[in-house]
């Protein structure tokens, strides 16, 4: 199976090697930086439509955004550039700055340039335990791109963080969550924790109804408040009335969960045998396959994407 992969600089990989590595199924999509504007995404605009004027076939490439507070200004920006370079979708970047806050401005604006979209997020946590506005990502289709830059120190390692996107094992009150009612999936929000063992869970398909408890314990205990913050999923099962109903479930849907792997810094030590298991472990249950990128496709030889494209099949 091939991987994503992230350029900074278009011009460092150059049309040819691009072309030979999406023609040997090495690389399905190139995420090419196209802003905010400095001279990186000044020089890729400039070499954008060189792809297409070497290469006798189509190389994939989506425009790769990191994303600021101002959601109307980037959504401006990046429809300018859309119309000049038409990309196949959009990567938006989404990270610190837009934690806990409503990207509806952002996705609804991207996603009405009829592009398909990618979020890819990150932070030094598990997806569990830092508040994107997962939902509203969920409602625009966007493929959820997790940044497992464990090597780093940055993340959490491709295995935990497919695993949280999906189930999580840590939650906060007024925070929303994925459900399973019985065969029915939807989102809702935990709305309280009792004695620190019980949490209730309202889902938005059922306004105003209870919708089950789930078993829960203090992730952490200030030593000297005594207060709490946040809580570790016991079990996920959500029993209504002394009835097992359904699941509480994670931030995303396993189909639109994908991981991405830095291969800078300290990462470049790693043997491109070594990367195959690691792409291996991105794993969701259930999936056909473990959907994988690559950050930064310029400084990876193409021994290692191939080696992490063998472990993504």
């Amino acid at each position: 199976m091939s991987v994503n992969v992230f350029l900074e600089q278009l011009g460092s990989i150059g049309p040819d090697r691009m072309l030979s590595l999406v023609n040997e199924g090495t690389v399905g999509t190139f995420y090419v930086y196209l802003g905010p504007d400095n001279a990186a995404a000044q020089a890729n605009r400039l070499a954008w439509f060189d792809v297409d004027e070497i290469s006798p076939q189509f190389v994939p490439r989506y425009g790769w955004w990191v994303c600021s507070t101002d959601q109307a200004g980037d959504v401006a920006a990046i429809a300018e550039v859309d119309a000049k370079l038409n990309p196949v979708g959009w990567v938006v970047d989404v990270e610190k700055p837009l934690e806990g806050t409503d990207l509806s401005v952002l996705l609804g604006g991207v996603a009405a340039l009829g592009k398909s979209i990618v979020a890819s997020l990150g932070g030094s946590y598990s997806p569990s335990h830092i508040e994107f506005d997962y939902r509203t990502l969920d409602k625009y289709g966007c493929r959820v791109e997790w940044q497992a830059y464990f090597d780093s120190g940055e993340g959490c390692t491709p295995a935990e963080a497919v695993r949280e996107l999906y189930q999580s094992s840590f939650v906060l009150p007024g925070w929303e969550y994925r459900h399973r009612l019985n065969t029915v999936y939807g989102w809702g929000k935990v709305t309280r924790v009792e004695g620190g063992q019980i949490a209730r869970y309202d889902s938005y398909k059922r306004a105003g109804a209870e919708d089950g408890w789930f078993s829960v314990s203090p992730h952490y205990v200030d030593p000297v408040t005594n207060d709490e913050w946040g809580y570790n999923v016991v079990s996920r099962a959500l029993f209504r009335g002394g009835k097992d109903v359904g699941l509480i479930m994670g931030r995303a849907a396993y189909p639109k969960i994908a991981v991405t792997l830095d291969v800078t810094r300290t990462a470049q030590t790693r043997a491109a045998k070594e990367w195959t298991p690691i792409a291996a472990s991105a794993r969701v249950n259930g999936a056909a396959r473990r959907p994988v990128s690559v950050y930064l496709g310029e400084v990876a030889s193409d021994e290692v994407l191939r080696a992490i494209a063998a472990g993504s099949a």
